[in-house]
């Protein structure tokens, strides 16, 4: 008899764990469906930039903030007065939430070229000015979400399962839709003369080098000087000593409201993370989500690119630089 209620129990249990996660998972899927108002959406999408408007365009947890630093340091030639902000989205408006915050596309910005973080597709983003798109590993990528998003919606680490986690990503969760149809679709555009591609690896692997091509896209001459500032002000060790430059509080502050947050709500996580900013955090992805990811990329990226894994994906659209 004993040995049934425990039965019993155990299998409650699990069903108990399962219901949780589900309603966890719901109320992060609400409350990320509130962030972004239809109207400041439609508003950032009807955007007329200028030519030399320069927007930082990555699917989620794929170096956004990383570049818009590098960007940010680079237009200000490094000068410490234009680098004073609160938090880097004051400078460096996310476009389709601007109207959300009470900014100006239109407005002047602290240097020149106006800068614009993105999140959008290519069908999506508003066209006319320059892209800089930062490529990271999708597996990589999914776990730097599973532990961003849920905190950004108030949920504990262990509220989701990360199994729970992919299917919500794959059921587009995210506004910017699923990364397979993300890439695939910047991809196609990625020798244009107005998009530079960059992958998040080659910024890990050597910085100084993407810093170079960046501003070599951006039509600037920068000194060694300025090279070595945007270097050290854009890496890891500096930006987690400023981590408050970086953890997007002005746009969780103007939007908890909307999310159903608590108005004394505070984001914890941040976007420079203790023992973030690696590759390789896809080995803590359980086999059968891997599996999944694995047949998403063969189903969108191989089909389309004919790559059938990232390293040789990236292999050749490095070669294609060098023709």
């Amino acid at each position: 008899c004993a040995a049934v209620v425990h039965q019993w129990m155990d299998q409650r249990l699990k069903e108990l764990e399962q219901r949780r996660s589900e309603l966890a998972l719901e109320l992060m899927s609400t409350r990320n469906s509130l962030m972004h108002s239809p109207e400041s959406v439609s508003a950032g999408r009807a955007f007329q930039p200028r030519s030399s408007d320069v927007f930082v365009v990555t699917y989620p947890k794929c170096g956004t903030t990383w570049m818009t630093q590098i960007v940010q340091i680079l237009r200000t030639r490094g000068d410490d007065k234009l680098n004073q902000f609160g938090e880097i989205t004051e400078v460096i408006p996310w476009e389709i939430l601007a109207k959300d915050c009470g900014q100006d596309l239109n407005e002047e910005q602290v240097a020149n070229p106006r800068v614009f973080k993105s999140h959008e597709s290519y069908g999506d983003i508003p066209k006319g000015g320059k892209y800089i798109y930062v490529a990271r590993n999708p597996a990589d990528a999914f776990v730097s979400f599973y532990k961003f998003l849920p905190a950004y919606m108030g949920l504990r680490a262990d509220d989701i399962s990360m199994q729970d986690f992919s299917q919500a990503v794959f059921a587009n969760v995210s506004h910017s839709g699923q990364i397979w149809e993300h890439f695939a679709g910047w991809w196609e555009h990625r020798t244009d003369p107005n998009v530079l591609w960059v992958f998040y690896e080659d910024m890990l692997a050597d910085l100084e080098t993407e810093v170079k091509r960046v501003a070599n896209f951006l039509d600037m001459r920068p000194s060694p000087e300025l090279i070595e500032k945007t270097v050290e002000m854009s890496s890891f060790k500096w930006m987690q000593a400023h981590a408050s430059k970086f953890d997007d509080h002005f746009v969780f502050n103007k939007t908890k409201d909307r999310m159903g947050r608590a108005l004394e709500a505070k984001f914890t996580v941040g976007k420079v993370r203790k023992g973030g900013g690696k590759a390789g955090t896809r080995k803590a992805i359980p086999k059968e989500v891997a599996q999944v990811l694995a047949s998403r990329w063969e189903a969108v990226i191989s089909k389309q690119t004919g790559h059938h894994d990232y390293e040789t994906f990236c292999a050749a659209v490095r070669k294609e630089r060098l023709m």
